[in-house]
């Protein structure tokens, strides 16, 4: 069975990497979905044992938070915020700034991918308004973004899952990682900077948006989503389990908004709760045929964590593994050796942490990349080695600088 387990995952692995240019155009949740059916019936695992293998309560917290992004979405709350954060940059450094700091940091609050979607068209349309050059922006949004989204549990889906199997809380977790988030992004600021720097200072001050058209935002719904999202954020910060809040506050804001449900369920990424469920059981395939041989492998990358060489060999393999594999799968993968691992805390933000990071490196490194580059992909396409000039550069300081930082929080007994 150990065969079959790893013949279906590189099957799965093979379609995701191919997509719309897989022989029967089969996309991600397709994949997950024919790799779950084909662990059961090829006898790899038991149909109780699939069943048992998906994370439900990692489903409800992605379901939950869904529901709050839709209305927050839908009032114009997000929309309206972004526009005015943006409107405090006056030259183009600055205005890259600004990006790198909203970008990341709204990131951390409403999941990057969303993020992404929201911003990516409106700096395109501030690129035509000002004549300021589109790539370095959207760069700027795409690497941004995840490097903000590292900064708490429901910042990305494979933070969701560390926060679901670790006993780290939002809270806890949040105030380690938000120095590490903040850091980063100044510094990814600085790479596109310096990288774009003579297309930048070939432009003059930017002059944004009294000209651009007005955001349009339903009151009622935007106050009600606030006090949905301050209710969200009171059970994370009080310690609450994060799948109960966040569904908790979902089904609230689904009253509340009082519209009809089916606007909202067609909101939702159900393709991705999809893509999610199957790969818990391919995954969870892989894990038990693979049992042995990764009980070797796994400490000799975790055992001497509480060094930093040992620290960037675990972070070197987190990034490789994740862009071998995709951040998700590897995460899944990986946490079950983590739980009882030497240093557990430690490795579970350097996990977190180098995971996401990693997603920069190339334009397919994450579903952010790919969903920035999808929606510029007319006015201004976005190449694998044109991302790659910042992915790579950007990936390599952020992850050693967020080393450095936890082995501070190492060294100073704070973990």
């Amino acid at each position: 069975m150990t065969t079959v387990a790893l013949a279906i995952f590189l099957l799965v692995y093979l379609i995701i990497i191919l997509g719309e240019n897989s022989p029967r155009k089969l996309d991600r949740p397709a994949a997950a979905l024919i790799g779950a059916v084909l662990m059961v019936i090829t006898g790899v695992l038991t149909r109780k044992q699939a069943l048992d293998a998906i994370d439900f309560p990692t489903l409800a917290l992605l379901f939950g938070m869904m529901i709050i992004i839709h209305y927050a979405n839908e009032s114009g709350l997000l929309q309206l915020l972004a526009t005015r954060l943006v409107r405090f940059g006056h030259t183009p450094a600055q205005l890259l700034l600004v990006v790198c700091l909203v970008s990341g940091i709204l990131s951390a609050l409403f999941v990057n991918d969303t993020i992404c979607l929201l911003m990516t068209p409106l700096l395109l349309a501030l690129s035509r308004k000002t004549g300021l050059p589109a790539e370095p922006f959207l760069i700027c949004l795409a690497t941004s973004s995840n490097v903000g989204s590292a900064m708490t549990i429901t910042g990305n889906p494979q933070n969701m899952l560390i926060g679901q199997t670790s006993p780290w809380t939002w809270t806890a977790f949040a105030a380690y990682m938000i120095p590490v988030g903040l850091i980063c992004l100044l510094l990814n600021a600085l790479i596109v900077g310096f990288i774009y720097r003579r297309q930048l200072s070939r432009c003059s001050a930017v002059a944004i948006g009294e000209n651009g058209q007005p955001v349009e935002v339903d009151r009622k719904l935007a106050i009600r989503t606030s006090l949905v999202i301050l209710f969200l954020a009171a059970g994370f910060l009080l310690g609450a389990p994060m799948d109960l809040v966040a569904l908790t506050s979902g089904i609230v804001i689904l009253v509340w908004a009082n519209r009809p449900p089916e606007e909202t369920f067609a909101g939702i990424d159900w393709s991705l709760l999809l893509f999610f469920g199957g790969l818990f059981v391919v995954v969870h395939g892989l894990v038990v045929t693979h049992a042995d041989l990764m009980n070797r492998i796994i400490p000799i990358i975790t055992e001497r964590t509480e060094s930093l060489a040992g620290m960037f060999v675990f972070a070197g393999s987190t990034v490789v593994g994740s862009n071998v594999f995709g951040n998700v799968p590897f995460v899944m993968f990986v946490r079950n050796w983590i739980v009882d691992a030497h240093h557990a805390p430690l490795l579970w933000l350097l996990l977190a942490m180098t995971s996401t990071f990693a997603g920069n490196l190339t334009i397919v490194g994450s579903v952010a990349n790919l969903i920035v580059a999808n929606g510029a992909k007319q006015e201004c396409p976005l190449g694998f080695w044109t991302f790659m000039k910042v992915g790579v550069p950007t990936t390599i300081v952020t992850t050693v600088t967020g080393c450095l930082i936890i082995f501070g929080y190492h060294c100073l007994g704070w973990l």
